[in-house]
């Protein structure tokens, strides 16, 4: 889902959050859920095209949309870090003298197996510059790979 804030009237501000109907996003949903939770009504709904692609745009004043900003901003970044953490798991799964090497029909469910032990706090490292990097254990997760792969 794209978060798009936009200025408005004299110190107000628009947030518009576009989904792409054609290829959802993996955390639209659990924002749908969260809107519908916490009753937040679009002040305008509408289905048409965004950058190419059919989606559908939600459009909510920003105080009355408010605190709820952050949690939706929480529930994106806590998809991104699984994409990031399954794409490392992944790498790591391959690097080595013995890659670790499954079914692809299996894939997706060892990833997933896998991402509920190792996207942790500790799997992310803060670097010099203040930004973070995913920071796994390479061997851990062979060795974890290989103990679902033997089960």
């Amino acid at each position: 889902m794209i978060i798009k804030v936009e200025p408005a009237d004299f110190f107000m501000y628009t947030v518009v959050l576009i989904a792409n109907l054609e290829n959802p996003d993996p955390e639209d949903q659990d924002i749908r859920d969260y809107l519908d939770a916490n009753e937040l009504e679009p002040k305008y709904r509408n289905t048409g095209d965004f950058e190419g692609r059919r989606s559908e745009s939600m459009q909510f004043g920003g105080c009355y949309l408010g605190k709820h900003t952050g949690e939706i901003n929480l529930i994106q970044q806590r998809y991104i870090e699984e994409e990031i953490v399954a794409h490392e798991i992944k790498r790591h799964m391959g690097e080595s003298d013995r890659p670790v090497e499954f079914p692809v029909e299996k894939l997706d469910g060892v990833v997933a197996e896998l991402l509920e032990n190792f996207h942790t706090d500790d799997a992310f490292k803060q670097m010099d510059d203040g930004k973070y990097q995913v920071a796994l254990d390479g061997d851990a997760v062979r060795e974890a790979a290989r103990r679902l792969l033997a089960g």
